[in-house]
């Protein structure tokens, strides 16, 4: 069994979690000091996707180890789309609509900036 595997495989989505949780906190005080909508439970629904398809890819890379057979390459594939790749972009969708929508001023403030110093940097 492929240890390192497994384990890069559970730790890389739970750091992202925890990016997601800090970007929540973060969007929860933003959107209170500009009275926007609650835009941060979007990154709830993030957090249950990046989640989902942990303990099914962990059953998956076990039977591997247990020497179960491979599935057909198509049926490979399908199981691979259904437990990390929908998910996960269901889960990267619903945290960058909630991004944009509490850091989208940063963009306007920038391009006013630009305009002002004729797209000189300060430095």
């Amino acid at each position: 069994m492929n240890y390192l595997a497994i384990t890069l495989y559970i730790i890389g989505p739970l750091s992202v979690v925890g990016l997601l949780v800090l970007l929540m906190a973060l969007g929860k005080r933003l959107g209170q000091a500009l009275e926007l909508p609650r835009y941060y439970k979007l990154y709830y629904v993030a957090i249950v996707f990046f989640l989902i398809p942990l303990p099914v890819a962990f059953i998956l890379l076990l039977t591997k180890a247990w020497g179960l057979p491979d599935p057909a390459p198509d049926t490979g594939l399908i199981i691979k789309m259904a437990v990390a790749s929908i998910p996960l972009t269901i889960a990267i969708t619903f945290a960058t609509y909630a991004t944009a929508k509490y850091w989208g001023w940063i963009w306007e403030e920038l391009r006013r900036s630009r305009g002002k110093d004729g797209g000189k940097d300060e430095v």
